[in-house]
């Protein structure tokens, strides 16, 4: 995280400062189509993550599946103490809509299968495109490289789902529930199990995946408008690499909470593609870690309120002592 915040204030600092400034303060209420652009991502992805258990009974309902990938976007982006928080108090916050906690586990376990797959294809579109607009950009070899690493990644995440890892997870979450006061002993009995029905319903996953692509789609649609209105006109197909090719290289340095100054990097570069200037890469960057805030305070604040009324509704009731 240090590392991350130290190379964003170096390429920040690199820049014409007040010309930074003003690009990024051009945008003004532009912010708000801005926000819902994004909020129609979440929807999309909501849906991705229901479809694999839709067809099980006490599912919760959409809305409570959108909400939560929006609680669960705002941990991970704004509270980067670990990658993986997000996921985690998603899971929780979906037992408390009634589903079993291995269940909810393994949902999510494929929500992000598919995630991963999704972003390979659309990853896979935007250096298609690229290729057929500009092959001989130095850029296409490394982006290559990091298919060739994303790909058996993922393959790598299939197989060890399908052979049995998750066994030896059902255990290690068994062995943290029996010394934590927050999660009930034996929620994730049945996780590998879970996992594997969830494989057997193909069409399922196919359209959750498809839902994801959409979803990835959307993006496209927020990096044009974006850089329309810092004043950097692009065409749809140029957004379309940008977005599908950043978004591959910020997955790519997961190991960074939140990509910071990798994002940063990824669209001041490719930016060169199109003949943008420094700053309307870096602008762009920018403009999305505010959206990142604006909708990520309240759903930090919508996730305590759901904890806050669990801590209540679940209190014990004090019985009065009958000599009194």
């Amino acid at each position: 995280m240090v590392a991350g915040l130290l190379l964003t204030g170096l390429l920040i600092q690199q820049q014409d400062l007040i010309r930074l400034w003003q690009v990024v303060s051009g945008i003004s209420w532009g912010i708000l189509p801005i926000l819902i652009i994004h909020f129609l991502q979440l929807v999309f992805a909501g849906l991705a993550w229901r479809t694999p258990v839709a067809h099980l009974p006490a599912i919760p309902n959409q809305t409570s599946f959108i909400q939560i990938r929006w609680i669960r976007e705002s941990l991970s982006g704004l509270l980067p103490i670990t990658q993986i928080g997000g996921e985690l108090i998603s899971i929780r916050l979906m037992t408390m809509q009634g589903m079993k906690g291995s269940l909810a586990s393994a949902s999510l376990v494929i929500d992000l299968t598919m995630e991963a797959i999704s972003l390979l294809l659309f990853t896979l579109v935007g250096l298609t495109v690229l290729l057929l607009t500009d092959h001989t950009s130095a850029l296409v070899k490394w982006v290559l490289i990091g298919i060739m690493l994303m790909t058996p990644a993922i393959l790598g995440f299939l197989l060890a789902q399908r052979y049995g890892i998750f066994k030896g997870i059902e255990k290690f979450c068994n062995w943290i529930a029996d010394r934590s006061p927050l999660l009930q002993t034996g929620a994730a009995d049945g996780l590998h199990e879970s996992i594997l029905k969830l494989y057997q319903k193909p069409r399922a996953l196919l359209t959750s995946c498809n839902q994801h692509l959409i979803a990835w789609g959307i993006g496209t649609l927020e990096v044009w408008l974006i850089l329309y209105l810092l004043g950097y006109p692009i065409t749809l197909v140029q957004a379309l690499i940008l977005e599908s090719l950043g978004q591959a290289i910020r997955s790519a340095a997961f190991f960074i909470p939140g990509g910071l100054g990798v994002q940063e990097g990824g669209y001041l570069l490719l930016g060169n593609l199109f003949g943008l200037p420094p700053e309307a890469g870096l602008a762009l960057s920018l403009i999305k870690r505010v959206r990142e805030i604006i909708l990520g305070l309240p759903g930090l604040l919508a996730w305590q309120i759901i904890e806050g009324r669990h801590l209540i509704k679940n209190q014990p009731v004090p019985v009065p002592d009958s000599s009194e």
